[in-house]
């Protein structure tokens, strides 16, 4: 099969892999070898999955990443609390003015 479909092909179907497009740098784990987007995904992987093997250097790049990760979940989540009572809010006041 060719055309723009044909690399889906070349694709695993276990959906824990990570996909690569061509022409991307990809940033491949030092132990099982899989592909990932950004240095800070492959960081995270070797951290949570071979957290038994990594090195120091690794350890203290992966509480790096992890904590930075962390605060944007959870400033993310302040954005998202906040959006959900506007909203609720919004609708309550609706509710009243057109009733």
């Amino acid at each position: 099969m060719t055309g723009p479909d044909s690399s889906a092909e070349n694709r695993s179907a276990d959906p824990s892999d990570t996909y690569v497009p061509p022409g991307v740098t990809a940033h491949r784990c030092p132990y099982c070898d899989r592909p990932f987007r950004r240095a800070e995904q492959r960081t995270l992987h070797v951290g949570l999955e071979h957290y038994d093997r990594m090195t120091d250097a690794e350890e203290d790049a992966f509480r790096e990443v992890y904590e930075s990760e962390e605060e944007e979940l959870g400033l993310y989540r302040l954005k998202l609390v906040g959006g959900l009572v506007l909203v609720y809010f919004g609708m309550l006041l609706l509710y009243a003015v057109v009733t």
